[in-house]
């Protein structure tokens, strides 16, 4: 049997994303695997986030990227879009640092007329634990990855992990016109 091109590339964006991200098997939808594959998987870093979305066929759009957080200067920023499973996904990054030289980097994966709860689901169990802050329209996870896993911080973590690995901020929340996946990731 010849697998045609599309079949091995599909075949290899499976692989990648699951090699990426051994919890990941557990999310099965197109959608969180999309935004795992080009925001988590690479940890919000700026240039692997711009690599992922170029080998995995994500266009230029005329959305601009949400580039702001006070205290940061913007270095560089990108907008994408694809879709997943019939789903409009649009993708904005963007990395910079404070004055005192902590790197600061961002990834939100923009996901139309898409329902909460079973995104917040799936980064639940792609993090393999739960958020540490909810409300009925949002989830925020703060984690760290040490030795291959995701490691959720309590308070007085924080800084420990933005000194070593990072600290990773995943936030799920809903909007008017679907979901946002968002993932920052702050290193000193």
């Amino acid at each position: 049997m010849i697998l045609s091109k599309t079949a091995i590339t599909a075949l290899l964006s499976a692989t990648a994303i699951l090699s990426a991200a051994p919890a990941l098997a557990q999310a099965t939808s197109p959608v969180f695997a999309a935004f795992a594959t080009v925001c988590a998987a690479p940890a919000a870093d700026f240039s692997a986030v711009r690599s992922a979305a170029d080998a995995h066929g994500w266009g230029e759009t005329d959305t601009k990227a949400d580039a702001n957080m006070p205290g940061v200067t913007i270095a560089d920023k990108i907008t994408r879009s694809s879709t997943a499973d019939k789903t409009g996904l649009v993708m904005s990054a963007w990395h910079g640092a404070t004055k005192t030289g902590v790197k600061v980097s961002d990834c939100t994966v923009h996901v139309a007329k898409s329902d909460f709860g079973p995104l917040k689901d799936e980064a639940a169990a792609w993090l393999a634990f739960t958020a540490q802050e909810t409300t009925p329209k949002k989830a925020i996870y703060r984690f760290t990855d040490t030795g291959g896993a995701h490691h959720a911080l309590a308070a007085g973590e924080y800084d420990a992990a933005a000194g070593g690995a990072g600290m990773q901020i995943l936030t799920v929340s809903a909007d008017a016109n679907g979901t946002v996946l968002d993932l920052m990731m702050i290193k000193k």
